[in-house]
């Protein structure tokens, strides 16, 4: 017989479930930085930026003082330029196949709104650069129409022969199923360790020739 006990563990589970099978609306927004805003039944939180935590004041010590420390220069951190990350997010989708791309079918993108203000050092540059990132977009955006539901879209792409840098701003409306992004996620991560114990297999079978 199922014990009371049982019961209340399936209907905790049974809760959880539904919990994660209703949508989840996301609001990205990128201008300079990222901003992700969630909403979940009645809950609005903002993800990105977090809470900037206070800094604690130390107080100087009288009795003795301290040399200052020469500060080394910090090494600047290497920013992708958005062609790589738009390569490597296909790259990474076509890495993890059915995980990735489960995840993308599950998205719907009610609306999708982005601007590039293209420059370059010259016109001529900027001009081959406007046709390379006009070809790379085209791309990216007919493989997302084959996963991604989109609804509303209004993509504005230019040069400017005179501005000293380029401008990108994007937003985007999203909802997804979490119960699918986890399943989907759990693929992917069945997907690397298994890349990983295939490329440890190929390690030994060459020492073992060796």
């Amino acid at each position: 017989m199922v014990t009371a006990g049982w019961l209340i563990f399936l209907g905790i589970i049974l809760f959880i479930i539904l919990l994660l099978a209703l949508p989840v609306h996301v609001i990205a927004e990128w201008n300079e930085k990222l901003t992700l805003r969630v909403r979940y039944l009645f809950f609005k939180f903002t993800i990105i930026p977090g809470k900037e935590k206070e800094k604690k004041k130390k107080t100087p010590k009288k009795e003795k003082e301290e040399k200052p420390t020469e500060e080394k220069p910090k090494k600047p951190k290497k920013k992708h330029t958005p062609e790589e990350i738009i390569d490597g997010f296909i790259d990474a989708v076509h890495r993890y196949g059915p995980g990735a791309k489960q995840i993308l079918r599950n998205i719907r993108v009610h609306r999708l709104e982005g601007y590039w203000q293209i420059a370059a050092e010259d016109a001529a540059a900027c001009a081959i650069r406007y046709g390379r990132i006009c070809a790379l977009l085209n791309t990216a955006f007919g493989f997302l129409r084959n996963l991604v539901k989109i609804e509303k879209t209004k993509l504005r792409v230019y040069p400017d022969f005179i501005a000293e840098k380029e401008e990108i701003r994007v937003l985007a409306d999203i909802e997804a199923n979490p119960l699918v992004a986890i399943i989907g996620a759990l693929r992917i991560a069945f997907a690397f360790l298994s890349n990983i114990i295939k490329e440890q297999k190929k390690e030994t079978s060459k020492k073992e020739r060796t």
